[in-house]
């Protein structure tokens, strides 16, 4: 079977860049292993890049230029889409499999198509607080609507997903979890007393000062422990609060901004870490929680979005409005003081990621999804 799997692709497989290139990683190494899958990767790049192929991961990688055009103007009609258009109509796979933003608005393609939804930009404009996000998110509204509608075939990597686009578009919906790396389930913990972890974009969205906050509050009781940031600071001003934060409560010795970090060190951070926390105001199914529910690391996070569908209360982790610092703060704490408490739920968390996550599983069910779509096709 040939597949065109439309997404982001790292230039350096050892650094992805946020989750759907994390996600589109794990996805073609465990189709590649299958065995039954001719996987050619088309990606669009920064403008002005040349298109390039190269071998990689087993698969065939083509990396075309994009366009200097607005993205949501670009996938209704601009000169990115219709390059890409273009090259998948004559690289002729049996189906076209989109994980990005451009996928959108391929409809009109005459092959088999299936778009996995990662993410909802109007939502993700307002929990970013970008700049004129009261415009350009209810735009954004109107264009994922109007695209929802033309779609046939759509995966959903959570109920979250599910319940929103079911009213919204007539697709036949399949649901299945995104992949995580082999390596996720193979970490061997050797855990830090008072360790909290967390991984993501530096971000309002991701709320890395809510959770600064609720660790100088933990600390101010008088909890021990060390927290430690991971990820790009997407917006300068926001980084410069949470070190204020940081240098106000005392804490540089126990606050660490790691950066952007490989993946070996996540890993890393997992072995080591008691807690991962995560209490973002929007996410669909973040890739950082799956990795560390696949380690064995219990979970802090929101009771919001798709979250609550990847975490059982009580059980695997704590669910908690982002904005209820002193919530996050009880979660955290209920963990770092009950280590029989803290290691039950890290093993029910490792055993719900076996289930769900586990790459050989989620390649299964994707090839299965392919069959159906391919069969389903009529042409038009």
């Amino acid at each position: 079977m040939k597949v065109a799997l439309f997404s982001r692709f790292p230039l350096d497989v050892a650094h992805p860049r946020g989750g759907v290139e994390t996600v589109t990683l794990a996805l073609v190494r465990s189709l590649v292993a299958t065995g039954q899958v001719d996987l050619h990767v088309v990606t669009l790049e920064k403008p002005g890049r040349a298109t390039g192929r190269q071998a990689q991961e087993g698969a065939t990688i083509h990396r075309l230029p994009g366009s200097s055009w607005p993205l949501m103007l670009d996938l209704l009609g601009g000169p990115a889409r219709a390059r890409l258009k273009k090259y998948l109509e004559a690289l002729q796979p049996d189906l076209v499999h989109c994980h990005e933003t451009h996928g959108l608005g391929l409809t009109d393609l005459k092959l088999p198509l299936v778009m996995t939804i990662h993410g909802f930009d109007h939502a993700n404009l307002v929990a970013d607080h970008a700049r004129a996000a009261w415009l350009r998110s209810p735009l954004w509204k109107l264009v994922e609507n109007r695209c929802l509608k033309r779609h046939r075939h759509i995966i959903s990597i959570t109920p979250y997903v599910r319940d929103y686009i079911a009213a919204r578009t007539p697709a036949t919906i399949y649901e299945i979890d995104n992949p995580i790396a082999r390596s996720c389930f193979d970490i061997e913990r050797h855990e830090v007393p008072g360790r909290i972890f967390y991984a993501g974009w530096i971000s309002p969205r991701k709320n890395a000062l809510g959770l600064t906050e609720a660790f100088a509050r933990l600390s101010r009781e008088g909890v021990a422990g060390t927290l430690h940031l991971a990820g790009e600071i997407r917006d300068a001003a926001y980084g410069a609060e949470i070190r204020a934060l940081v240098d106000r409560a005392g804490l540089g010795d126990r606050v660490r901004l790691l950066g952007r970090i490989s993946h070996d060190q996540v890993r890393q951070e997992l072995a080591e870490a008691a807690v991962f926390a995560l209490p973002s105001r929007q996410e669909n199914s973040p890739m950082a929680i799956e990795e560390a529910m696949a380690a064995g690391v219990p979970v802090v996070t929101s009771n919001r979005c798709g979250m609550p569908f990847m975490v059982r209360q009580g059980v695997t982790g704590f669910l908690t409005d982002p904005e209820d610092i002193d919530g996050l703060k009880d979660g955290l704490k209920k963990f770092l003081s009950d280590d029989s408490f803290r290691h039950a739920a890290g093993a029910a968390a490792r055993a719900d990621a076996v289930a769900r996550f586990h790459p050989e599983a989620v390649a299964k069910k994707t090839l299965e999804v392919y069959r159906q779509v391919i069969e389903a096709f009529d042409g038009q």
